[in-house]
């Protein structure tokens, strides 16, 4: 299998990064750290927004599920259109619009209007997230430099999550909540400042293609039908018809979109690009990976709040050790990778994930958080880190340069999509082991800590399913190499 660096001890030393290169990275990571961000600081205000605005229990949601349908309905089209008009203006044109969508927001007044600006910025997330991917491809060369480089970005995606929390608490507490969404503002200013002046755009390769506009509008709603039908299925119930026939409509649409594919001459999305070594069984192990970390993390802040009675804030500063190692783990990621090989370090990574996952499975109402809950989730940080930035590397091992936008619009589709699946299923897990658990006579609290156990252990099955599809899927890969 062909890995993104050598996997002998002899390995090439990365050149050092030039000072253009590490402006271009620390102004990519910090575009990608302003949407990692957002996510987990409005998390934290929802109670405040949620009383401040009226938001029913019901309509809550929407907070998240606008914001998420069109991320990831618009991420495949998003990093396309970076390849065919440009990185550098895909990029800015994403900043700009997360920029105007957060300040809007700032002011609303009504919870309709707040929901339309958090769908404006999932559209400007899904212009701005593989093309800063696409960006920093095209920066660092395929090898021990881009290994490096995506360690230092996956660092500081899960310093921006870690910082979230906490700056969420101490803003809704002390500024209100309205300035989770300002805070954006002039953060996404500096960036669209420098962007402007330090990115630079790649030389196009030959004559342009036209847009695939049917391939687009059936591959955005059918992954739109797709998160659609994940997030809501636990609100209509798994077996219900809704749910079921909203899963057949997206399956059409996508069916439909592979089938225009192959007919169309300058195609969305070119099928040749799974002919890629690892890339179709990278991108189902991050879609699993994904499905278990976003639901560990709702799981573990209900817990903190509902079971051990933590504040918003408590629970930000409950979360910051985890983050604090994921920060450190991030950039082994990268190194191991090139001294040991991507496969390697995946399956190590995902491996310490899986114990720690099972060892969460057992949460009590007795249990410490220092004897506990920090040693699971310092380990957690430690295996999935490395897994996730080696995720990154296997997934566009081998991409042309005119492809750089669609595999990174592909990787992250695949995971947004597994965290709409995580929280679709781990909620109905835990809501409906709840329900039974009070219906045989425990305790309110007993109850729902039943249900969060049953949730981290449907959790931890799905990263001993990737760990499985990893081992086979990349070995098959290697071998058809």
């Amino acid at each position: 299998m062909q890995t993104p660096a050598p996997t002998s001890d002899a390995q090439p030393v990365s050149a050092p990064f030039t000072p253009l290169q590490w402006l271009m990275l620390t102004l990519l990571c910090s575009a990608d750290c302003m949407v990692v961000l957002d996510f987990s600081i409005v998390n934290v205000a929802i109670p405040s927004i949620q009383k401040a605005l009226g938001f029913s229990p019901e309509s809550v949601q929407w907070l998240f599920t606008g914001y998420g349908l069109v991320f990831g309905g618009f991420l495949l089209l998003g990093g396309r259109l970076s390849d065919l008009y440009g990185r550098k203006r895909t990029f800015l044109t994403g900043t700009g619009l997360f920029v105007f969508a957060s300040f809007l927001g700032g002011f609303a007044q009504s919870p309709a209007f707040l929901v339309a600006m958090r769908c404006l910025q999932g559209l400007g997330a899904a212009f701005l997230a593989p093309s800063a991917m696409a960006l920093l491809m095209g920066v660092f060369p395929e090898g021990p430099q881009r290994n490096r480089a995506f360690g230092i970005w996956g660092t500081v995606a899960a310093a921006g999550y870690s910082l979230g929390v906490i700056l969420g608490g101490v803003l809704t507490a002390y500024l209100g909540w309205r300035w989770i969404l300002f805070v954006n503002v002039p953060f996404g200013l500096v960036i669209i400042l420098a962007g402007l002046r330090i990115l630079r755009e790649p030389e196009a390769a030959g004559e342009r293609p036209s847009l695939d506009l049917l391939g687009s509008v059936l591959v955005t709603g059918g992954l739109m039908l797709m998160v659609y039908a994940l997030v809501m299925a636990h609100a209509t119930g798994w077996t219900s018809l809704v749910t079921w026939r909203l899963f057949g409509l997206a399956f059409l649409l996508l069916l439909a979109f592979v089938w225009v594919e192959k007919k169309s001459t300058h195609p969305i999305m070119p099928l040749r690009i799974f002919k890629l070594p690892g890339i179709a069984a990278a991108n189902m192990v991050c879609t699993l990976i994904s499905a278990a970390m976003v639901a560990m993390n709702l799981i573990l802040t209900l817990y903190f709040q509902q079971v051990l009675d933590y504040s918003p804030l408590m629970t930000g500063l409950a979360f910051l050790p985890h983050g604090l190692a994921a920060i450190v783990a991030g950039p082994l990621g990268g190194t191991l990778a090139t001294r040991v090989g991507s496969k390697t370090v995946l399956l190590a990574g995902t491996s310490l994930a899986l114990i720690s996952m099972v060892s969460l499975a057992f949460l009590s109402t007795r249990d410490s958080y220092w004897i506990h809950i920090l040693p699971a989730t310092m380990l957690m940080s430690f295996g999935i880190m490395p897994a996730f930035v080696t995720l990154m590397l296997l997934a566009t091992n081998g991409a042309k340069a005119e492809d750089h936008g669609l595999v990174s619009g592909i990787v992250n589709t695949t995971g947004q999509l597994g965290g709409a699946l995580g929280l679709a299923v781990l909620v109905a897990v835990a809501a409906g082991r709840t329900t039974g658990a009070m219906a045989e006579g425990l305790p309110a609290l007993e109850a729902i800590l039943s249900g969060y156990r049953w949730a981290l252990a449907t959790a931890a099955c799905f990263l001993a399913v990737s760990l499985a599809f990893g081992w086979i899927g990349l070995k098959k890969s290697a071998e058809a190499n």
